[in-house]
């Protein structure tokens, strides 16, 4: 055998490495081809194709055609990514690279559809097409235009979008369907123009992992990603990070008018008590359960939803009340189980929830989800989510300033009175917890017409019959030392309020009787003197 020269064994490794370099490179460009998540070089690859298709101008479809299959960056200044721990990084955009027919006003799903499937769909049938072929939908969502998006030069004119339950983001269409359709394409409209993506990326305003270039990845599919892409439904919390102002007089945050959901969730949290339990830095003080000044920073929106659907789906010994479910089935207790337990499991629509956790912890507490709050429920993990200590339009002295003026405000003093206690209790989320109905009513208290209410705390109906105003009154200042298997938290009430809600719920009470005395049911003056806050424990119930 002759011996190979260099020469010779130069070529014949180099043979042997562009083999590999073609196996390897075929297996990845078919799995590329067939894979539910593809990266940027398919869908630029699939972009080319309908563009020069499209294009009637020669020149453009030259260019087209010579275009290079690149990573599209863009790097965002402005909007720094916040960590988990309050450090911060430079935000880095790719999604362009995947989503390169953005800005292109011929890449409606009308114009896609007649070159990737060979047939024509009017936009009227559109919404039933696009439920029928996912794998078209699935091309329109990632290479077509930007919905909002219209066409300029010397003819402009205003394309359109549509919605359905798979395109909840909409699709850019030639025109719109329906008059909320034409609303929603306005309104995007305005937001293009008002957040360019040089200036803005997308991921300021869609979350998502930008300098992924995987679809998976890009959208915060994987395991522990903190970001995944918003839901539509929850887009109000990424505009929170520009567009929340908070008021320091009366404490609360304004929203821009289209943030219809957010206001909601905000709403929802005064209602339902939540500030009660969990501290918001410059909007609630409470200390039962976890701080939310940050959750967004460190959860996803399915934990939050999946937390409001069914707050003992992680901690079993958890109390945060079930505001938007009823107990059918006791199944914690194997003999009691078939007995239903809230009559109004039997009355309400169960919801339609998609996430299969969810469904499955419900089904082993012997909740039914309430399908009327479902609306209540997304506005909530909005607000909740939109929590990260942001606020790109404001600088960090003013939110500190913000802070320190909650922080050191003093309750409003009120005059003590049965009127000012009712207007207290309404507006403090007591009903979220509480029952009220008609102290005279006779019958089943779920048949009183007057009643209104929840059922995680006592039932109040009767409240004036039970106990004096000194003991309600020092029950508002510290429940647990009254009741200690009270999850009831202590309220930031000022004394005058706190003694107004104790006239309020004394006064229920059935018409003729009388009102309880000090001497009933707080310490006697010996106690008192021993240092005794309350009476014996162990005699009293609720």
């Amino acid at each position: 055998m002759f011996p190979m020269s260099m020469v010779t064994k130069f070529v014949l490794w180099s043979l042997v490495l562009l083999a590999l370099v073609g196996i390897t490179g075929s297996r990845a460009l078919w799995n590329n081809q067939n894979s539910d998540s593809k990266d940027f070089t398919y869908w630029q690859g699939q972009y080319k194709d309908v563009a020069e298709a499209l294009a009637t101008d020669p020149a453009v479809k030259q260019a087209t055609r010579d275009s290079v299959i690149e990573v599209k960056q863009v790097t965002v200044g402005q909007f720094t990514v916040t960590e988990q721990d309050g450090t911060t990084q430079q935000r880095v955009d790719r999604c362009q690279s995947c989503h390169v027919g953005l800005l292109n006003p011929q890449m409606t799903a009308e114009n896609i559809i007649k070159i990737i499937d060979h047939t024509t769909v009017s936009t009227e049938d559109l919404p039933k097409y696009l439920e029928e072929h996912p794998d078209t939908l699935r091309v329109i969502k990632t290479i077509g235009a930007h919905p909002g998006i219209s066409v300029e030069g010397d003819q402009p004119r205003d394309l359109g979008v549509i919605h359905g339950d798979k395109f909840t983001y909409g699709v850019a269409t030639e025109k719109s369907l329906t008059p909320s359709d034409l609303t929603d394409y306005d309104a995007q409209k305005t937001n293009l123009k008002l957040h360019p993506f040089p200036t803005f990326g997308c991921t300021t305003c869609h979350y998502g992992s930008g300098r992924e270039l995987i679809e998976k990845n890009a959208h915060g599919d994987p395991e522990h990603w903190l970001s995944p892409m918003l839901a539509a439904k929850y887009m109000d919390a990424a505009c929170a990070q520009c567009h929340a102002q908070y008021d320091n007089k009366d404490f609360s945050i304004a929203y821009l008018p289209a943030m219809t959901t957010i206001a909601r969730g905000e709403k929802l949290f005064r209602d339902k008590a939540c500030y009660g339990c969990h501290k918001i830095e410059g909007l609630s003080k409470g200390n039962i359960g976890p701080e939310l000044t940050y959750e967004g920073r460190s959860t996803i929106p399915e934990a939050v939803e999946h937390q409001l659907w069914d707050p003992r789906y992680k901690t079993a010994a958890c109390v945060m009340p079930y505001f938007f479910a009823a107990r059918q089935h006791n199944t914690d207790d194997p003999d009691r189980e078939a007995d239903i337990v809230d009559p109004r499991s039997q009355q309400i629509t169960p919801a339609k929830i998609e996430n299969a956790d969810v469904v499955d912890t419900l089904k082993t507490h012997g909740y039914i989800p309430d399908a009327a709050a479902q609306q209540d429920v997304d506005a909530l993990v909005t607000f909740v989510i939109s929590q990260t200590g942001n606020n790109y339009a404001a600088s960090a002295s003013s939110r500190m300033t913000e802070i320190a003026s909650y922080n050191t405000a003093k309750p409003e003093d009120v005059p003590v009175s049965i009127e000012t206690g009712k207007k207290l209790f309404e507006s403090s989320g007591c009903y979220a917890c509480h029952y009220i109905g008609d102290p005279n009513f006779k019958g089943e208290s779920s048949k009183d017409p007057a009643g209104k209410g929840g059922v995680a705390g006592p039932q109040l109906t009767w409240e004036g019959s039970r106990h004096s105003v000194q003991w309600l009154t020092a029950h508002y200042e510290n429940p647990q030392a009254f009741v200690p298997s009270s999850i009831m938290p202590i309220f930031p009430f000022s004394d005058s309020q706190r003694k107004a809600l104790s006239l309020y719920d004394q006064s229920l009470r059935p018409a003729g009787t009388t009102t309880v005395g000090e001497e009933v049911d707080m310490p006697t003056g010996e106690l008192k003197a021993k240092g005794a806050q309350t009476p014996d424990i162990a005699t009293m119930t609720r």
